[in-house]
Formats: C-alpha cells, structure tokens, sequence
C-alpha cells in the first residue's frame, strides 16, 4: 500500500476489532507524516517517539504527560491540579509532578480509561536505545490493549532493527501484534508536495526513470534548490539560463550522491566495448557532469551552456564549498552570449569581414568585458581562421597584454578568496590554440592575485594594521596548492625585499602584533615545508637574531624563542 493510505487505515482502526497494529515501511516513504495527519484530525490520540528511549518507563511518563498535555485545562482546573500536585519534571516550560514509578502504572490506566478509543501511536521502533528492549515495547504495547478502550500503534521500519532485535521481533510479533500493514510506495502527491508544482513539472519528468528509495532526495532536493536560489538571487534566470535548468542540476546532484553514493551504477561495466566510453567518465572529474547530463538528465538541458555551472553545483552539494563570483560571472557569460549566425552559407568575404571585425574588438578591450566573452570570440575567430587557413593576426603575448586589464579587474580581494580562474568547461572553447591562450591567462590571473594578495598585506604591514591578517591567512592557506615556480619566486622575493613582514615584538606590543608575528612565522615555515625551502627558513631566521635591538631587547630575545625554540 502507499503512504497516504495511513490515514484510511487509521480511521477505519478506530472502529475495528483490532487492537494493536504495526505500520512497517522503509525509512524516508512518509509514515511519521500521514500518521501526523491522523493525529491532527482525531484529537483523541497521543504520539511517543521511541527514539533514543532507554527504559519502559521513559516511555509510560511520556504517554502519561501527553495525556494531560491534551487535558481541557480550563474545565478541569481541580481535577488536573490535583494530578499534578507532586510534580517536579518540566514540560514545555511549566513545572510537572509525575508520581512515582511504582504508582504510575494505575496512574496511567486510571487516566487512559477515562477516554472513549484513545489511540496510543509508538514511532520509531528501530531508533530506539540498545538498553531497551524488544520485548519489553511489545509487552507494554500487549499490557495497554488489555485497557478497556485503548487501542496502539506501533511505526517501524523493521529492516533497519538490528540482527538480534529482528528475530526477537519476528518470535513476539506474533503474539503482540493483530495487523500490519506494510507501506511499499510513497504517496503519489509527496514528490510535488515536497517540490512544488513548478519544480515538480522538471524534476516529474526525470524522476519516472529511476526507482527511489524515500522521499529525502526529494526533500534534499528541495533545500539544495533554496538554498542556491538564495545564494545566487532571483535575477540570474534568463530564457539562456533557466530555473528548469537550475532544478534540474540541482536534482542530478542530489540523486547521484543520496541514491548511488556517488557511484556510476548506470554504466554498462559487461561489454568491453563500453570500457574505452566508461574510462572517460571516471578518469576525470568533468567526467561526472558528462554521466549527469547524458545518464540521469538524459541531456534535457535547455542550454548545454550550463555544464559550466553544472560543474559548480554538483561540486557545492558534494563539499559545500562554493565561489559565489565565479558562478554569477559563469551565468552572466551565458546569459550575455548572442549566438552568432550560422555562417555555414556565408561567403569567404563574409566570414573574413567577421575576423577583421572581432580582430579589432580585441585590439579595443577596454577592461570591463567578461573574460569568457574574450574566450568566445577568440574561439569562433580562431575556427573560421583555421577553416580559411588565414592568419588572425594577433599572437597569444600580444592577447595577454591586451586582456591584462580585464585580469586585473576579475579579482576583487574584499570580495572573494578565489582564484576565478576561467573555467576549464567553458562550452566555447573548441580549438587547442584557445586552450592555450586560457592556460596563459589563467597563468595571469594566478599571478595577478598573488600579487594584488601581496601588496594588500604589504599595505596592512607598513600601516601598522595588523588586526587585518585575512590576507595573511589566504596567503598561508594558499602555499601547499602552489605549483607555478615564478609564483613561487615572486613570492619569495616580494617576503625577502620587505623584511619578511615582519614587526619586530620588541618593547611594548600590542596583541594584533603578535598575532601577525605567529601568522608570518607560521608561513614562513609552511613555504620552507611545501616548497621544500629549508634554507629560506634559517634566512628568516638569521634576519631577525642579526637586527641590533634582538641583540640588546632581553624580552624580545624571550619573545622569539616563542618561534624558534
């Protein structure tokens, strides 16, 4: 049966003959919620989570409470404080008495009999503490039905009980239990509940290809999108680049990593033929995107410009780690692209006319152009260039002087700590010259950040601004991922030209100082470590015992071997 048909089955439990009934589904199909909806239309009804329960009588306090939780307190003002006369547990903010544990028991069934067919709903049977057992639940379930009136539900998913407490299970059920009903689907309206209707209409259609295991991808994807939504903003959809789109990486994300943990399980692994399309997928990272749009998108994108993205999104659910500047400049680049038209039929001279003409655009960058429109154009003229066997006229040096001010003014310190490098999936690039002209101006932007990063500590050193370390700490991060020597050596320089950044903790400091005093150490060492620079290290070293006043300053003397023993 479906898990909307809870309800039917509850309401129709309250007539029956039967007493005790096991609801048993797998987890994440909707049980705990049409047995919520159950509750909140029969008033006459209390629910216990068994989860984390350690003892029986945990359990009977909590139903007990909830009993007098639901009391009509206005017209039992007498009666209830006379119950609670000896409290002293807390619930909700109000100061409760239960009596005590050997009294609780008539306590209970004194109240329960007061109801006419109160329901008693137990969930959660597999979440319970390992110190209570099996037996002991269905012995109180078996204890409360023979109450006049009382009838109990017990929610499980039995599969998730351990090995031990399923054959204790299967031996008493028998004897505990007079019906159940086992939930093997999911309701029909959970999904675009879940989702919503506009979300739904996407995700409906790709969903029909895949079996399920619970409503939590579901509900998973459901946040994801929210939460990218709010990250990104509401302006960033565009008929280029779609909310369907959206949706649709955002569910190829979380159903590869909830529902095949991460596992290509749709790749056909028995003909060897595969094994040459299978290598591609899994050698490399860009290959997942590949396995999402053709395997569980099925290549429904609206703009197969997106895989860009894709690559973000997919990368943001799996490691929550995010850019949100380059994804936006990753958007704007799609949302800002005017496909040229098809120049198939056009004549030489036509085509010619359009290299001249984005000939010049390059030559007039003035610096504020995206770098991956740059990156289009390059490759669409370099195409054409090579179809006519003409020359563009302009080498990769002279383009990277060109575009220099555009690298400049891509990375913004105060914003962001990435890179934003051009991305490796831009769908443009189609030639291996423009791979390498965006191997050279990543080369760049690397550079260039390193040293907007250096000058920026370098402002903070000689302003005497050391509580502002964030650059310091992006720097330090930075130096085990590093591999470009002339970075290396920049860097280097750049540390040795300006005393290390340094302040010598000598005399009256402030804390800030000695903070950033342990921040540069803690760099030096990090470079002396990964780069494998031991000597730079003794440097830093020598520089520092060599200055005259670490030869007279006692506590500066004491101070420094703080760092160096």
């Amino acid at each position: 049966m479906k898990a909307n048909e809870i309800v039917s089955v509850l309401n129709n439990f309250k007539e029956s003959s039967y007493q005790r009934v096991l609801i048993n589904g797998r987890w994440g199909i909707g049980k705990t919620k049409y047995v919520g909806d159950f509750k909140e239309g029969y008033s006459n009804s209390c629910y216990v989570s068994l989860f984390g329960k350690k003892s029986i009588d945990s359990i009977i306090q909590e139903v007990y409470l909830r009993i007098i939780e639901n009391a009509p307190i206005k017209k039992n003002t007498s009666i209830l404080r006379e119950k609670m006369k000896n409290l002293n547990i807390s619930l909700y903010g109000f100061s409760l008495s239960i009596p005590i544990i050997e009294d609780l028991h008539k306590a209970l069934n004194k109240e329960l009999k007061q109801k006419a067919t109160f329901i008693i709903i137990f969930d959660d049977l597999e979440r319970k503490h390992d110190d209570l057992g099996i037996k002991e639940i269905l012995g109180l379930i078996d204890s409360l039905s023979k109450i006049e009136n009382i009838k109990t539900v017990l929610i499980a998913a039995t599969e998730q009980l351990t090995v031990t407490d399923k054959e204790l299970f299967k031996d008493y059920q028998e004897k505990a239990i007079d019906r159940i009903y086992t939930i093997e689907a999911f309701a029909d309206e959970a999904p675009v509940n879940i989702l919503g209707e506009e979300a739904w209409k996407v995700i409906g259609k790709l969903s029909e290809n895949f079996k399920f295991n619970n409503l939590r991808t579901f509900e998973k994807t459901s946040l994801f999108i929210k939460e990218v939504v709010a990250v990104l903003g509401e302006d960033i959809f565009t008929d280029k680049f779609t909310r369907a789109d959206l949706f649709r990486m955002c569910f190829a994300s979380v159903f590869y990593k909830v529902e095949h943990k991460n596992e290509m399980i749709l790749l056909n692994s028995n003909d060897d033929k595969d094994s040459i399309i299978n290598a591609y997928y899994t050698a490399e990272e860009s290959g997942v995107i590949e396995y999402l749009c053709n395997y569980i998108l099925k290549n429904s994108l609206d703009n197969v410009m997106c895989k860009s993205v894709f690559q973000h999104i997919n990368n943001w659910y799996e490691t929550s780690t995010y850019s949100r500047e380059i994804i936006l400049n990753l958007i704007a680049s799609i949302n800002s692209y005017e496909k040229q038209p098809s120049n198939f039929y056009s004549s030489e001279e036509e085509i010619l006319d359009l290299i001249d003409y984005y000939r010049e655009y390059i030559k007039g960058l003035n610096g504020v152009e995206q770098l991956e429109d740059i990156i289009t154009i390059l490759s669409t003229s370099f195409d054409w260039c090579e179809v006519l066997t003409v020359d563009f006229g302009i080498g990769n040096e002279e383009i990277l002087n060109l575009v220099s001010k555009n690298i400049s003014n891509r990375i913004d310190l105060s914003k962001s700590s990435y890179l934003n490098e051009i991305d490796s999936w831009h769908t443009h690039i189609h030639s291996e010259e423009v791979r390498n002209v965006v191997n050279l101006i990543n080369e760049a932007i690397r550079v260039e950040y390193y040293n907007q990063l250096i000058k920026r500590i370098n402002d903070c050193f000689y302003q005497h601004s050391f509580n502002e370390y964030s650059y310091l700490r992006q720097l330090i991060d930075s130096i085990i991922s590093i591999k470009y020597e002339p970075i290396k050596e920049s860097l280097v320089k750049s540390l040795v030209d300006h005393n290390y950044f340094f302040p010598i903790p000598s005399g009256k400091i402030t804390e800030e100082q000695w903070n950033w005093c342990n921040q540069i150490h803690k760099l030096i060492v990090e470079i002396a470590r990964y780069w494998e620079m031991e000597d730079f290290y003794k440097d830093f070293q020598g520089y520092i015992y060599n200055q005259e006043i670490t030869k007279k300053d006692k506590l500066l003397q004491h101070r420094l071997k703080q760092f160096f023993g």
